[in-house]
């Protein structure tokens, strides 16, 4: 008789631990998805191309700015990541980095997200805004951008591919002409993106050492 009540609690046992696995199941898969970009470069290629900078007034802090310079490089880091999580088919790819890589040719372009105390000072992409952003290449003059639009549509690709977004800050397409003279691309010793204004200025270099 003790016997079989033995046997009964040891399958009892092993149901209760099966289902136990069963379970436990799905949260062993969400952990195993929790990196959102799953291994690809695209990560080490955005935090090598992107800086931040911040402007004080004693304590008190008055621009809060992320910066990412889409260099050639970074731009197939963004095609490759944009392919996988899309899965684009080997002619769309193509395509895809075909696009980017001509825009890199013909523009330098820099996403900003920039966060103030007071959002009338967040008026980046006005004519007559209260800040100048300028681009410096080596020991050239200041350049000035040829456009800045801002970002109205932000999505979860967006926050995706820009993990500094978040809803303090605004963000904009900032857009410097490209050509024999000025084109960067990540080649010159000293890449320096400048945002000043009445409160002072903040600098965000990129340096090929």
């Amino acid at each position: 008789m003790i016997n079989k009540y033995f046997v009964k609690i040891l399958l009892i046992f092993v149901v209760i631990l099966c289902l136990g696995c069963q379970a436990f199941e799905p949260i062993k898969q969400l952990q195993e998805s929790s990196d959102p970009y799953h291994g690809s470069s695209y990560k080490s290629e955005f935090d090598k191309w992107t800086r931040e900078a911040r402007i004080y007034v004693g304590l008190d802090v008055k621009l809060i700015a992320s910066a990412t310079f889409k260099s050639s490089q970074f731009r197939d880091a963004y095609s490759t990541e944009y392919a996988r999580i899309h899965r684009l088919t080997h002619a769309e790819k193509e395509k895809f980095v075909k696009d980017q890589r001509k825009a890199a040719a013909a523009y330098n372009d820099f996403v900003l997200a920039a966060y103030v105390p007071d959002k009338k000072w967040n008026d980046f992409s006005k004519k007559d805004s209260i800040w100048k952003i300028y681009l410096t290449v080596g020991k050239n003059k200041l350049l000035k951008p040829v456009e800045i639009r801002k970002i109205k549509k932000i999505n979860a690709v967006t926050a995706h591919f820009f993990p500094f977004i978040s809803p303090w800050k605004s963000v904009y397409l900032v857009r410097f002409p490209a050509d024999d003279k000025t084109i960067v691309d990540g080649n010159a010793l000293n890449i320096k993106l400048i945002i000043t204004g009445v409160f002072g200025s903040a600098e965000m270099v990129w340096n090929k050492k």
